[in-house]
Order: C-alpha cells, then structure tokens, then sequence
C-alpha cells in the first residue's frame, strides 16, 4: 500500500501533525495508541489537537512501542520508522492481518505469552524480541488493548509461532523457541483455563429467541475465553451489543459474557441484562424490579435510548441473561 501525502503540506507539519500521520498510516485509534503509552484518550487527543505538547516521556513511549525514528517524530527527519524497509512492512502487514479476528487472535497470543514464560521467557524478553515495550504488552494481558499486527508477525517469525494457529486458531499449537535448533521442544498448550462459550451474533438474534439453542450444540458459534473465577461458564452465552441505547457502558459491536438467570430469580434481578422476548433480545439495565407485580421496565443507559416495558402477562419472557463481563470491545 502507498500513501501519498501532499509534499509542501508535509514539510510544514509540526510532532502533533506527524503523530496523527503516524497513527494514520498504522491503522491505529487514538484509544490504541493512549492505551498502549498509558495515557488518557482524552490525554492523547490533546496532543493531536495541539492543545498539549508531547512530553518526552510519551514520545519516547511512541518511539519504543512502534519502532518510530525519534528525529522524524521530534524533527521531521526521514525515514518515520527505524527504516524505510520497516515502514513498508508495518503498512503491508495491517493490511495483511486486517481481516483476522483481533480479539481470537490476542487470545492466542496468551496462550503462546504464558507457555514461553514457562519456558523460561519473561513477559519482558518477548516484549524486546518483537520490538514492543514491557508496558504494552502488559496492557495487552490485561484486556486493555489488542496485539497489534506488525508485534503478531514478529512473533511469529521470531519464536517460530505456527502462523496459522495464531491467526485462524487452526492446525496444532505447537511452537519452538527461536534461534536454538538443537534445542527444539513441541509444546502442548495448556487449555484448562480457557473455555468454548456459545456466542449469539446479532444475525441470530430473532431465532435465539425461540430455537437458537435447541439444536445440536456443535452447530452453534463459539468464541474461546479465558476463564475467570466464579463464573457459572456451563450455562453461559457471549452477545453482541447492536446499537447505542446502552452507552456509555456498552458500545455497539461490543461482546458480553452472559450468565442466564433461573426464571424463579427473575423477579429479584437487576443491573443490566439481555432479555429475550417474544422474537426479540435486546440488553437494558433492570433498575426498579417489579415483575412481581406484573409489569418489567429495561432502561436504556442512553438517555435518548428510551425504554421498554414488558408485562408478564401479554409478553412472554423466554430467557434472562445477567451480564458479567465484556470479552471483547472495539477500540474506537
């Protein structure tokens, strides 16, 4: 891919129209990059808008996370990556990778993260083999940001990661670490902490409602979880959030693990909840429970969402999932 940039315009950029150039051509939002330097959205905007300057610290962070020449960011100095050859590859490799699953694939990238540390390499060591800051990919083990795709094709190149297990989730995951052909070792990933939980896309929504899950289970989607402690995972559902009626707590394309409520406990629940109805599902915050007297509000955390108000005896309330946790949202 080649980027064509207005030459008089580019030579009169200052850091924070060379930053914004920069997160362009990576393909990034500024809540990645924020995420990854550890710094606010909001904090990162600023620099971008020129309200704030980069302080030496973030643009080092910058520099150091994305493989970034320090003279060209500070200076405008060719060429924007370490060199031109790196510039080519990031582009090429977003390009590449743009249309894996980047929530599976971080997964998977954990699963391989964990086995080399007990192997004997730190966190840190994988984070300087692939070019990435300790701190990044610290965020990316804490659920904060995704691994990026020029860090996940240096992974795999450098620690002979089977590609398409990483990246698909096919074939063995088996890898051997880099560099020490003699000293070749297959490993077996453990997978007793991760979990295949049934995931309700929103095309699927109307017949969940009804029939979704009466079919033979290996039929049904999955998506590969990490377990968490205390989570009844046997029952559990993963939905997709469709729209804007819940943010700011849930955003549109987000994805929620689900435990489903006993019909006997309904009437006591609250928070917020995916509720099937009818030939409905829809996630709204149960606030004042009154199913006991006959009558279900769910409110929209969007003031302009509205709401709905379901009685017990004209709607048939099918299902009531609480929910847990999200597993994946999208970086805006």
């Amino acid at each position: 891919m080649i980027i064509l940039v207005n030459i008089e315009k580019y030579y009169t950029m200052d850091v924070s129209d060379r930053l914004k150039l920069l997160r362009k051509t990576l393909k990034l939002t500024q809540t990645q990059i924020a995420s990854a330097i550890k710094i606010s959205r909001s904090g990162y905007a600023s620099i971008e808008m020129k309200l704030t300057g980069l302080t030496p610290r973030n643009l080092s962070a910058i520099c150091d996370t994305y493989s970034v020449n320090p003279k060209w960011l500070e200076l405008g100095e060719e060429p924007m990556f370490t060199t031109l050859k790196e510039s080519i590859t990031e582009q090429s490799t977003n390009v590449l990778f743009s249309k894996y699953n980047k929530s599976e694939v971080t997964q998977r990238f954990l699963i391989a993260l964990e086995q080399l540390k007990i192997q004997g390499t730190s966190y840190s060591e994988v984070a300087n083999k692939i070019g990435a800051s300790t701190s990044l990919v610290s965020e990316i083990r804490r659920g904060k940001t995704f691994l990026l795709p020029h860090f996940a094709q240096k992974f795999i190149e450098i620690f002979n990661i089977n590609k398409e297990w990483l990246l698909e989730g096919k074939g063995d995951n088996t890898f051997t670490l880099s560099g020490n052909v003699s000293n070749v070792h297959p490993v077996e990933v453990e997978n007793s902490d991760w979990i295949e939980v049934p995931f309700v896309p929103l095309h699927a929504r109307a017949s969940f409602a009804e029939t979704y899950f009466d079919s033979n289970v290996n039929e049904v989607e999955t998506i590969k979880i990490r377990k968490r402690p205390g989570i009844k995972y046997e029952k559990a559902k993963i939905f997709e959030v469709d729209g804007d009626s819940m943010e700011p707590t849930l955003v549109s394309g987000e994805q929620v693990l689900c435990e489903i409520i006993d019909p006997a406990n309904w009437k006591f629940t609250t928070g917020v909840v995916v509720v099937a109805f009818g030939n409905m599902v829809v996630i709204k915050r149960i606030k004042d429970n009154e199913l006991a007297n006959g009558k279900l509000v769910l409110w929209s955390d969007n003031e302009l969402g509205g709401k709905i108000t379901l009685s017990n005896e004209t709607e048939e309330i099918r299902r009531m999932y609480k929910v847990k946790y999200s597993i994946y949202k999208p970086i805006r």
